[in-house]
C-alpha cells in the first residue's frame, strides 16, 4: 500500500482502520481481522478503551511472523499539562505493549496543550514515541502548539470528507509540514454522503462502490484516511479503495462536492457547522 512520510521521517500508510466505537470486547477479532486482509494502520485511543486489546491482536500478528516495522499504531491521549500527560503517555505505552508507539496525537484541545506537548515531544527524545500530532485542532489551539513547538506536529487528525474537505484549514498545516488525517471519511454514514450521484457515476465508471471513490478521493490527494468498520468485507471494500486510479476530471468533480460544513460526531444534532469557528472539536 502507498504510504506518507511525515515530517519526522516516519511512513504511514495512506489508508488504515480507526476502532472508535469499537467495543472491546471484539476490538482484538477486528484488529487480527483487518491486518489478516492487508491493513498496516490501526488508530486508537485512550478514549475509546480499547488500546489493549489492540496491543494484543498486533502481539498475536507479530508472533505468527508480520515484522513490527510493517504496522503502524496510532493512538491518543487525553490529559491536560506537562505532569498528566507523562502518565497518560506511559499509560498508553504500557496498555498497547508494543514498544514505541509510532504516532501519539493529543485528542483534542485541553487547558495546557503546551505543557502536553512538551511531554510528547520529551517520549520523543526518550524513543518511547516515534512521531507526534494533534487531533481536533483549530485555530488559535493550532497556532500555540506550533509557537512552542520543538517538533512539528506531523500530523493534525480531524474530520475530513469528500463533502468537507478542510479547505479552510489546510493552508495553516502546509505553512508547516503538518499532514491532514480523516477522521469520519464516509461521513459517518449521515447527511446521505454516499447517496451522492456525482459519486455514484464515478463509481460505476470504475465498477467500485461510492464508498470507495469516497475513500479514493482522499487517498489521490494525499489525506492519510482511516475509516472505521467492524465488518470483515466491508474492511476488504474500504482497503480496495486505495487502488482506484481517478482521473484528473473526476479529482475535479468530486471536488466539487465539497460544502465547507463538517457532519460532525456520532449524537451531534445534523446542522451547519464548521469547528473552524469553535475553539473545541469533541473526540473522534
Amino acid at each position: 500500500m502507498d504510504g506518507i512520510t511525515l515530517s519526522s521521517g516516519t511512513r504511514i500508510p495512506v489508508l488504515g482502520l480507526g476502532v472508535y466505537q469499537t467495543p472491546p470486547g471484539i476490538t482484538e477479532r477486528v484488529v487480527r481481522e483487518a491486518i489478516e486482509v492487508g491493513y498496516r494502520l490501526i488508530d486508537t485511543a485512550q478514549y475509546y478503551r480499547n488500546e489493549a486489546q489492540v496491543g494484543r491482536a498486533v502481539r498475536e500478528a507479530l508472533s505468527q511472523g508480520m515484522a513490527r516495522e510493517d504496522l503502524f499504531l496510532t493512538t491518543k491521549i487525553m490529559a491536560s499539562g506537562h505532569e498528566e500527560s507523562r502518565r497518560a503517555i506511559a499509560e498508553s505505552v504500557a496498555a498497547l505493549d508494543l514498544g514505541p508507539i509510532d504516532l501519539m496525537l493529543i485528542h483534542w484541545p485541553q487547558e495546557d496543550g503546551p505543557g502536553t506537548w512538551r511531554a510528547l515531544e520529551e517520549a520523543v527524545e526518550a524513543g518511547r514515541v516515534r512521531a507526534i500530532g494533534l487531533s481536533n485542532f483549530y485555530g488559535q489551539d493550532l497556532e500555540e502548539i506550533i509557537r512552542g513547538a520543538r517538533i512539528m506536529p506531523a500530523v493534525n487528525q480531524v474530520e475530513s470528507s469528500v463533502l468537507y474537505q478542510q479547505r479552510r484549514l489546510m493552508p495553516a498545516l502546509e505553512r508547516h509540514g503538518i499532514r491532514l488525517e480523516a477522521w469520519g471519511p464516509l461521513g459517518q454514514g449521515r447527511r446521505g454522503v454516499l447517496d451522492d450521484p456525482v459519486l455514484a457515476r464515478v463509481a460505476r465508471a470504475h465498477g467500485a462502490t461510492p464508498a470507495q471513490v469516497a475513500l479514493a478521493f482522499q487517498v489521490r490527494t494525499g489525506v492519510i484516511t482511516i475509516p472505521k468498520t467492524v465488518s470483515r468485507d466491508r474492511m476488504v471494500e474500504n482497503l480496495g479503495a486505495a487502488d482506484i486510479g481517478l482521473s484528473a476530471a473526476e479529482l475535479e468533480q468530486l471536488a466539487a462536492l465539497d460544502t465547507g460544513r463538517c457532519i460532525g460526531w456520532p449524537g451531534f444534532p445534523e446542522q451547519d457547522y464548521d469547528p473552524a469557528d469553535h475553539p473545541f472539536s469533541p473526540p473522534a
